[in-house]
């Protein structure tokens, strides 16, 4: 008889041992930021990301629990244990890996500025270099704490940045006039372009690209030394991109892929 109870916690603890994550999953995102994280007018949240973190939790076994968090204090929020992953479009930079790691990139992490069709700043000159002075007097959109606000302090200094919670707001300002350039992901811009509002915009220079800035794509936030959530996570995204589950994802927000590079090379 106590073999018996014996060799069955033996198996109950082996079960709960393997089973280590088939357990809740908290996931941080912003709720604020379409086509990637956003509520319907129902209330529902969806968006890319909070696809791409159903399939991962789907795949894995996970029961997934979204936070809503600004996207400055994701970084701060995952490690003081608020959630478990982030899922909001966060680049992979060295910046952030010192308090951080993430997954393999799953997403394309590029700059563009834009601004009205009439407009003749060069903020980039023709080899694509930062030209400060070409901004002397204007003001330049962009969301604090993004990859894009590190990248336009440190490379246009003196150049005055006006800085933003959410995309939308951001938006109204560069069509109200109360910004004169925006710098943001082609990514989101292709869509504000595509509406009636953005027909009067377009692209200002060329597409940029910065491993230094914009890292090699944006991935998935993860705690440090979480070593098995993080393997989970990557095995799940692989098996996205191999089985098409990542390619219809992906067409139903965008007519164009936004895999990195560096899995479509």
């Amino acid at each position: 008889m106590k073999k018996t109870a014996l060799a069955l916690l033996s198996g109950a603890t082996l079960l709960l041992a393997g089973s280590a994550f088939a357990r809740e999953v908290k996931v941080g995102t912003e709720c604020t930021n379409p086509p990637f994280n956003y509520r319907t007018a129902s209330g529902e949240l969806t968006g890319f990301d909070v696809d791409i973190a159903r399939e991962i939790g789907k795949r894995e076994g996970f029961e997934l629990q979204f936070v809503c968090q600004a996207f400055e204090g994701l970084i701060p929020a995952l490690t003081a244990r608020k959630f478990d992953l982030i899922l909001a479009s966060l680049s992979i930079t060295e910046a952030r890996q010192k308090s951080i790691d993430f997954s393999i990139p799953y997403r394309g992490s590029t700059g563009r500025f834009v601004g009205l069709k009439t407009s003749t700043l060069e903020p980039l000159t023709a080899d694509g270099q930062p030209n400060p002075k070409a901004l002397d007097g204007k003001v330049v959109g962009m969301i604090r704490a993004s990859t894009y606000d590190r990248y336009f302090t440190e490379q246009f200094p003196g150049v005055q940045i006006s800085r933003y919670e959410n995309y939308e707001t951001l938006l109204l300002d560069l069509v109200s006039g109360r910004v004169d350039l925006i710098m943001a992901g082609p990514i989101k811009m292709e869509d504000f372009l595509a509406e009636e509002r953005g027909k009067g915009f377009k692209y200002i220079g060329p597409e940029l690209e910065s491993i230094k800035y914009f890292g090699p794509g944006v991935g998935v936030g993860l705690r440090k030394n979480e070593a098995e959530l993080q393997g989970k996570v990557n095995d799940a995204l692989k098996a996205m991109f191999a089985d098409g589950t990542f390619k219809k994802i992906n067409q139903k927000y965008w007519k164009f892929t936004v895999l990195p590079s560096v899995w479509t090379n």
